[in-house]
């Protein structure tokens, strides 16, 4: 064997004593039989991070170790370090189990290094805790590497690695100044922890392997690996996170009264009812990283919040999608410096949203163009999948205009002088079931014309593209058919052709439009040198070898510079319709979108890019949350129906919903929505109900196809927790909970990878107690699921919002 396959083959995981090596996946094969909710945890970050893979930190003979970073996106300060251990029974493992953890924690402004050690079948004790000190003297000695502050270090381990993580803490006190041990063994000399690690029918055991001899054998060294035996006036604070089995924390009391008696601050949060090794899933790792980040904030101080999701990855380049919130079919268009965006809002009011962006990476929602939805009276109640469909956005003669359908009303116009406001009433252009999509241009001979597309479902027939003659100021049509100027059914394979936008370059008019249905379509382009046509096709981006799916129905943006963009959006379902935004390249009169895929012209989109528009633009993200705070409610928040001003309230730093007549969820005008913000995401909401009689509640929850939602309700005079669950056009089905001390509490909704949902509520301020089954959220009709909190009950009674905190 040569020098380095032997030092491929001891970089291998380790098999433990079933032959398996201990990870995530052999691990949720033990456990999902008892735990059928649980999924694994996913890596990837909720907010910008950058990952730093296998760096050598130290090598041992032939054998290299390494670390991984994660780091969050630069920001004022330098962030503090959390070195994190992986488990495996000191003989199997790796460091990638610690990944998800690493991503969370530089979700939320910490730095996190991911460290390789020697295992007991390459080197017995004490070479593990020598490579981990080891890794924190690299650390220390490399700040350049990884930027963080290296006089805020802590160290954190799940199992042997929290066994690994406390010893290092405490006899290397100076190292570190904080400790975080999860579920790991406290003491191996106590009488519970010798009936399991030195159990003779564990021939050997996981720790007898590590220490190379059972406990009567190698007593001194089964001490000196006890954490409780270094503690000293000098070691650092520490948290210990527990599951529901006792024995692997064994040791914990007594060494937390020891850190006591030294002054020293020894924290402990139990997960009931959790396994072991719980820290590698979800529902789980949320709770665990909070417990994590509480501890680091009272050791190190407060570090600055990071939204849900930016794109902005602080170096120059970007990340899609741009916006990872339910900004569906999304128009922009350049005026001067600024970017301007608009996007379908159905059957939610206000609607239209308006967004704003000076380098089309970071926006700010500034509002919306339509205050209340048109006819009023039809959308006094919950119109779904209705109302606002995919509008479209110019400027002309010194004016902002918005033509959006309403697929069973028709074609409306509203027009600014200002992107904020205020927007004209609506005005019905074309009235007629099933026209959407509309898309004007202003010609050069001073004609105008708007081009649209059908929604078979009113229309009977889609697929095609009509063109009719326009008004110049946009009040009337000039034709009463129009004419089909691009047919679908026409074209090989295609089917569902929509959303057109038409634009004009070089003498030629093209038409950017999708096709194919926006989960699985495509996005084409058409040209002629007249805008009646005849169009040639061309597709020129599709999925090709991306996992971005779908990608289409967008707009073209050219910089001040001449360099051009485009914007599509991705469905995502539960998610909703997510914004991207791609490079674009002319060739032979052609645009190619996204980077070259392996068919001839047709491009594919691109995950992360150099930024649009070079220089230093601040970090901007819609807002999400709030602390109601404000005078008026702020423009995140939409109601399910057109709102009336006598349903809330805003004063003394709270929201305040009176209650209205109890419904469904889903028949309720009155709920306020707030979107999905990013693919992993928290969302707590402290509420207080004010109930004159019993069955008066307020509710947090899911609102979509199916409403899912936890509430804190009156029954015979006192607090009650409940959980309702409500499946598409079928009958809800309640649970009540626990009675609560009193009338408030804070109920939370925790939102992971593939849009797996949790809910859980809290009376005391510190722990949170699930409530439920986890489940996966799904779409409502055209729009993604959403956020929904309301009150509901007897006239006078009232809820209370004190806050709702979204965080990564």
């Amino acid at each position: 064997m040569t020098r380095w396959a032997l030092a491929f083959w001891l970089l291998l995981p380790v098999a433990g004593a079933s032959g398996q090596p201990y990870n995530a996946e052999t691990t949720y094969q033990k456990l999902v039989k008892d735990y059928p909710d649980i999924r694994i945890a996913s890596s990837t970050a909720p907010a910008p991070v950058r990952a730093r893979k296998d760096i050598v930190y130290t090598r041992r003979g032939d054998l290299p170790l390494a670390l991984d970073l994660y780091l969050p996106a630069p920001g004022d300060k330098p962030a503090p370090l959390v070195v994190l251990v992986h488990g495996g029974g000191w003989r199997s493992g790796d460091r990638t189990e610690m990944a998800p953890l690493a991503a969370r924690l530089a979700a939320h402004s910490y730095a996190a290094a991911t460290v390789s050690y020697r295992l007991s079948g390459q080197a017995r004790y004490p070479a593990a805790i020598d490579d981990v000190k080891e890794a924190l003297r690299w650390l220390r000695e490399h700040p350049g590497v990884h930027g963080a502050d290296i006089g805020r270090m802590a160290i954190a381990g799940g199992s042997a690695g929290g066994q690994i993580a406390a010893l290092v803490g405490m006899t290397a006190p100076g190292a570190v100044q904080a400790v975080i041990n999860i579920d790991g063994l406290s003491d191996f000399t106590s009488e519970e922890a010798r009936r399991h690690e030195d159990d003779p029918a564990k021939n050997p055991s996981a720790a007898g392997a590590w220490f190379g001899g059972r406990y009567a054998e190698q007593k001194a060294l089964w001490q000196a690996a006890s954490p409780i035996n270094h503690v000293s006036k000098t070691s650092p604070p520490v948290l210990f996170i527990v599951s529901g089995v006792p024995r692997f924390s064994v040791g914990r009391e007594a060494m937390t009264a020891r850190l006591h008696e030294h002054g020293i601050g020894a924290d402990t949060v139990a997960l009931p009812g959790t396994p072991h090794s719980f820290w590698l899933f979800d529902p789980w790792v949320t709770p665990t990283v909070d417990a994590m980040t509480g501890f680091l904030g009272r050791v190190f101080g407060a570090v600055a919040p990071r939204a849900p999701w930016s794109p902005d990855l602080g170096d120059g380049r970007y990340r899609n999608p741009i916006l990872h919130a339910d900004y569906s079919d999304p128009d922009v268009i350049r005026v001067g410096e600024t970017y301007y965006m608009v996007a379908s809002s159905f059957a939610n009011a206000p609607g239209l949203p308006l967004l704003t962006s000076r380098d089309m990476v970071n926006w700010t929602l500034q509002g919306h163009a339509l205050p209340q939805l048109v006819p009023d009276a039809r959308f006094k109640t919950p119109q779904h999948g209705k109302g606002v469909w995919a509008p479209c956005l110019r400027y002309h003669d010194g004016r902002f205009w918005i033509f959006y359908p309403d697929p069973d009303q028709g074609v409306y116009v509203t027009t600014a002088t200002s992107f904020d406001g205020p927007w004209s009433t609506p005005h019905l252009l074309l009235p007629g079931k099933g026209i959407i999509d509309p898309t004007p241009l202003w010609d050069d001979d001073g004609s105008a014309w708007l081009m649209h597309a059908w929604a078979r479902s009113r229309a009977g027939f889609n697929n095609v593209l009509t063109l009719r003659r326009m008004a110049p100021d946009g009040r009337s049509l000039l034709d009463q058919a129009g004419k089909i100027v691009i047919d679908g059914n026409r074209l090989p394979a295609y089917r569902t052709l929509e959303g057109p936008k038409l634009y004009q370059r070089d003498g030629w008019y093209y038409v950017f439009a999708p096709a194919g249905g926006v989960e699985h379509g495509w996005q084409s382009v058409f040209r002629s040198r007249s805008i009646a046509g005849p169009y040639e096709d061309r597709i020129v981006m599709a999925q090709g070898e991306t996992a971005i799916n779908g990608p289409h129905q967008g707009a073209w943006v050219t910089t001040p510079q001449g360099a051009d963009w485009f914007f599509h959006f991705q469905d995502k379902r539960a998610y909703g319709r997510v914004v991207h935004l791609q490079p674009m390249r002319w060739q032979d009169g052609w645009p190619l979108i996204g980077e070259p895929s392996n068919a001839p012209g047709v491009g594919q989109p691109v995950l992360e890019h150099a930024k649009p528009v070079p220089g230093v633009v601040a970090r901007r993200e819609p807002v999400v949350g709030d602390e109601f705070d404000g005078s008026t409610l702020g423009p995140q928040w939409q109601w399910a129906g057109n709102w009336a001003s006598n349903w809330y309230a805003l004063g003394d730093g709270r929201l305040r919903l009176m209650a209205q007549p109890t419904a469904p969820v889903r028949d309720l005008p009155s709920v306020l929505t707030h979107k999905f913000v990013a693919p992993t995401f928290s969302a707590t909401a402290r509420v207080s109900l004010g109930a004159t009689r019993d069955g008066d509640q307020v509710g947090f929850g899911i609102a979509a196809i199916g409403d899912n939602w936890i509430g804190v309700r009156r029954v015979d005079g006192a607090a009650r927790v409940v959980l309702v669950r409500c499946g598409e056009g079928g009958p809800c089905t309640e649970a009540l909970g626990a009675t609560l001390p009193g009338f408030a509490a804070r109920l939370r909704i925790d939102v992971t990878d593939g849009a797996r949902v949790a809910f859980s509520y809290s009376v005391d301020d510190r722990s949170f107690v699930p409530l439920g089954a986890p489940f996966d959220a799904r779409m409502g009709r055209w729009v993604g699921a959403q956020l929904a909190l309301f009150a509901t009950g007897a006239p006078g009674s009232h809820a209370d919002i004190e806050y709702l905190r979204v965080q990564p």
